[in-house]
């Protein structure tokens, strides 16, 4: 008996990025042979060879189907590239046609500016910060309601950081940010559960859209000094981009009418909660 494969299509940011690259690889590991995933990955550059190359040499397969490319803090600019994919797709005469959806919606994309004493902080790298981790998630999550607005809904997953709950020092324009998306998730997630009145149409039907924000502990990262990522590793531990991709892709793969608002997963030793 043959199975019928339903394919499903995700668009993500932040690709370029460990975290981002590794969400993109656990979600099409965790195809199956009635689910497929096509990924959509849109940002301003494709992942580098520095993520993507394996043992010095380019992947067989890249874990997406489509990279476009936009000025992510424009919403004119979004819109008009993601408008001209789908659009495209719709005029289809091949199997694409299928692909003119919009399932998943993974904001991933961050930045981490401004990280000294606030005294050094100018108003403009707090803008920077803010504009890539708190605006471009609404220019997204704002466009994919909108996609969404079917019976078969959709799931939006904010990554945010545990910043947003326990600061570091020297950290008041990520951290603001993080915090920030936290509201941003909330809103949305009321929104998400009025979809035809979110949205204004009458195509929503019964759907629901489920926001949720995972946040993530110690990962490591290129962009951390080899004296930092030392003094981590022995006082906190970390968490393995790997695993924070697992994670996503199992709460992806969840039914739409099934949503785990916010969770954190971190290195057991990071002290994030208790006195010591």
């Amino acid at each position: 008996m043959s199975t019928t494969t339903t394919t499903k299509v995700c668009l993500l940011t932040g690709a370029s990025g460990t975290i981002g690259y590794n969400i993109a690889l656990a979600l099409k590991a965790s195809s199956t042979p009635s689910l497929s995933w096509h990924i959509i990955i849109i940002g301003r550059r494709p992942p580098p060879s520095s993520i993507t190359d394996v043992d010095g040499k380019p992947p067989a397969v890249l874990p997406y189907d489509t990279f476009l490319k936009a000025e992510m803090t424009n919403e004119e600019s979004v819109s008009t590239v993601l408008n001209a994919h789908f659009e495209s797709l719709q005029k289809s005469t091949t199997d694409s046609v299928g692909l003119n959806r919009l399932d998943l919606l993974i904001n991933c994309a961050g930045c981490s500016l401004g990280n000294e004493p606030i005294c050094n902080v100018s108003a403009d790298t707090f803008r920077d910060v803010m504009e890539v981790n708190l605006i471009v998630p609404f220019i997204l999550s704002k466009y994919a309601m909108s996609k969404m607005a079917t019976p078969d809904g959709g799931r939006i997953i904010n990554i945010g950081s545990i910043a947003g709950e326990s600061p570091r020092l020297h950290s008041v324009p990520y951290t603001t940010s993080k915090y920030a998306l936290g509201g941003l998730t909330r809103a949305m997630s009321i929104e998400g559960r009025h979809l035809a009145q979110t949205t204004n149409t009458t195509e929503a039907g019964n759907g629901v859209v489920a926001v949720c924000q995972i946040n993530p502990g110690n990962v490591r990262s290129a962009i951390m000094s080899a004296e930092e990522a030392a003094r981590r590793e022995k006082e906190e531990g970390f968490v393995e981009a790997e695993d924070i991709g697992k994670y996503v892709a199992m709460i992806a793969n969840l039914p739409n009418e099934a949503n785990v608002l916010e969770s954190t997963v971190m290195p057991t030793r990071q002290p994030l909660v208790g006195r010591g």
